[in-house]
């Protein structure tokens, strides 16, 4: 049998029956308190779901990935990725995904912020295969979708940079800058020499790095208030 041209990027395989099929990216810094309840909210929004957890920890000075690895010690659905000499979240993000084995990722913070119970329905849409990517939106309207849990400051220059995102993205997002989505891991993998590892704009730089337009589903979320941990956005970012 002739060797496989090296150069045709192999199509990335179904997950095979009763395998992973879910992993879900969480970039924490300074959020050991959020650890146990968000997994129990992960746990109870995906039911029988074959999924993971994958923290991605930027060496907390909280004990953030110790608290992780308590958990995962006990439960092999759980990991930790604990960076260390690096910060940032586009790169905490695709490094969580790039570790991941699941044909579906989802990305959401670690504040409590993002609402859980949206995952079961941004996994059904890529299931059916008509969208490669789902987005929890903060603007796109709907019962419930809500920026307010920001803070003036911080809703006005997401804002801000939602307005931009726009008019350079050639794609029908209203949150273009959101944390909380879920897309197809080898649309990922297919672009991510070409991501940068800084900065808050991953979801933008996956989008607009496709050579071909992503299917793209929205969903309206309420953004709760933050529970605990620090937020990762500064001035520089802003």
């Amino acid at each position: 049998m002739p060797d496989s041209d090296p150069s045709t990027p192999a199509a990335s395989p179904p997950a095979p029956v009763g395998g992973l099929e879910l992993t879900v990216v969480v970039p924490t810094f300074n959020e050991r308190a959020n650890v146990r309840k968000l997994i129990s909210l992960v746990e109870t929004a995906l039911g029988q779901t074959r999924w993971q957890v994958i923290f991605v920890d930027d060496d907390s000075p909280d004990g953030t990935a110790a608290e992780v690895k308590a958990v995962a010690a006990v439960d092999p659905r759980i990991l930790c990725l604990h960076r260390v000499g690096r910060r940032g979240l586009a790169g905490a993000v695709i490094e969580g995904i790039m570790a991941s084995a699941a044909p579906f990722v989802a990305v959401m913070d670690g504040d409590l912020q993002h609402d859980e119970t949206l995952l079961p329905a941004m996994l059904e849409a890529l299931r059916d295969g008509g969208v490669d990517l789902a987005v929890g939106s903060r603007y796109c309207g709907g019962p419930g979708a809500d920026a307010s849990a920001l803070g003036a400051r911080r809703e006005a220059g997401s804002r801000l940079a939602n307005w931009l995102g726009r008019q350079v993205l050639k794609a029908d997002l209203t949150d273009p800058m959101s944390g909380f989505f879920m897309v197809r891991r080898s649309a990922v993998e297919a672009v991510a020499q070409r991501l940068s590892t800084s900065g808050f704009k991953v979801l933008f730089d996956i989008v607009a790095s496709q050579d071909r337009p992503l299917r793209i589903l929205e969903l309206p979320y309420t953004f709760r208030a933050r529970e605990a941990g620090d937020s990762k956005l500064d001035n520089g970012v802003v």
